[in-house]
């Protein structure tokens, strides 16, 4: 887009607009490319698409060219808010009812509020002009709704917008944190699911540390954030015998074995009692190791069961048959194999072995289905083979014995 169709762009009617000619625009456009640019970005900003314009959030009196009088302290020109001032700037409306029922009603109007609870908040109102505002995560000119895929906080943006400071090392460092976390993220299963797979149900860094009230999860919320998504393992562990142990020596939860930021896929390896999770607190010989042990035999079984029995499942089928039945009762073993890893987090082996049984009972009769159904097609492939060759050899025998008469006749 150009500066000249930005222009005209901006200074077009809209709905519940300013004046049509926008001196503010106007002048703008002959400033320098700073300028411009903020022209073009504003020109696709959601606060101009509801018929907002420049004067809207910086005052003053847009529909004058003259200099003095437009930007005067009597027109209410505020300018452009400082850092510490940009929250308040921007919740003169979005913290104002009235205001954000005009033009998007569903909208929250506590950000404000809870931005001041956030590290970030708390930070700024002690004089720390480094922290991130409102244009650090959504910009200043170019805001889009969350859900716009081009939005700075669109699910699969959120990483690169966050990781705009905390991938920054030499920022990082200043608060003694790591610039790492966003590519461990990357690589997790969480980052993997939404970058590479574009899973934007997957979550990402406000899912666990919130949006404007932004904290790192504590020991003694961690679970609970990551029992929004995953409320069964919350649970199992809370009612577990390790609860009270983790409380106790102050250990997150679920970061103890699965880590922060860098959560990979969990495999029944996390249970081997060579480099499990476990031997980081027990010793191979422990009771502990032992149970996990056993977990990991009964998870690893019905892992294999279950692949098993798909690749049978699959083998009968590009015979061309009939495998309805069978793949329920495999599509079945899937819940069973997952609320079995679950109970992992009980630390009773008894517990996933009862979660696993229905599922190894169900793959062994769909294993069976399928192997049955290939040794039938492959006997009646044999008995269609005989029943061709006799059929052949009599053909044959009687197109001889025709010949002979035929012959003898002549």
């Amino acid at each position: 887009m150009t500066i000249l169709s930005a222009v005209l762009l901006l200074l077009a009617p809209r709905a519940n607009a300013a004046p049509a000619k926008d001196q503010c625009v106007i002048c703008h456009a002959t400033q320098g490319d700073s300028h411009q640019a903020i022209l073009k970005s504003f020109s696709n900003d959601i606060h101009r698409e509801v018929g907002l314009s420049c004067s809207s959030c910086h005052g003053g009196d847009s529909s004058s060219d003259d200099f003095g009088k437009a930007m005067s302290a009597e027109a209410g020109f505020v300018g452009a808010p400082s850092k510490a001032e940009t929250p308040k700037f921007c919740g003169k409306c979005h913290s104002d009812p009235a205001a954000m029922k005009k033009y998007n009603p569903s909208l929250p109007v506590d950000q404000v509020v809870k931005y001041y609870t956030s590290v970030h908040g708390r930070r700024l109102q002690a004089g720390d002009s480094k922290v991130a505002v409102c244009t650090n995560c959504h910009t200043a000119h170019a805001i889009r709704p969350a859900k716009d895929p081009s939005s700075s906080v669109y699910s699969k943006n959120i990483p690169r917008t966050c990781g705009q400071c905390h991938s920054d090392a030499k920022l990082m460092a200043s608060y003694k944190l790591p610039a790492d976390q966003v590519a461990k993220y990357a690589g997790s299963v969480h980052g993997k699911a939404l970058l590479e797979k574009g899973d934007t149900a997957a979550p990402v860094c406000n899912t666990c540390h919130g949006n404007h009230g932004a904290v790192p999860p504590g020991v003694e919320n961690i679970g609970h954030v990551c029992g929004m998504c995953h409320a069964h393992n919350e649970e199992f562990f809370q009612a577990g015998p390790m609860a009270k142990a983790w409380q106790k020596r102050k250990f997150h939860i679920c970061a103890t074995c699965h880590n922060h930021h860098d959560i990979t896929h969990p495999t029944s390896d996390l249970l081997s009692s060579g480099s499990g999770v476990c031997r980081k607190c027990h010793l191979a010989d422990s009771p502990q190791v032992k149970a996990a042990g056993a977990m990991k035999a009964r998870l690893d079984e019905i892992e294999g069961s279950y692949k098993a029995t798909q690749a049978a499942i699959l083998a009968a089928e590009e015979k061309g048959l009939d495998m309805a039945e069978a793949r329920d009762l495999w599509d079945g073993a899937r819940m069973s194999l997952f609320q079995a890893k679950t109970s992992v987090h009980t630390f009773r082996p008894e517990k996933v072995a009862e979660a696993a049984a229905p599922g190894l009972e169900a793959t062994g009769k769909a294993r069976k289905a399928a192997d049955d159904a290939v040794k039938d097609f492959g006997r009646r492939r044999v008995e269609l083979g005989i029943a061709t060759l006799f059929l052949t050899l009599l053909a044959l025998g009687l197109y001889l014995k025709v010949r002979d008469i035929e012959s003898e006749q002549g």
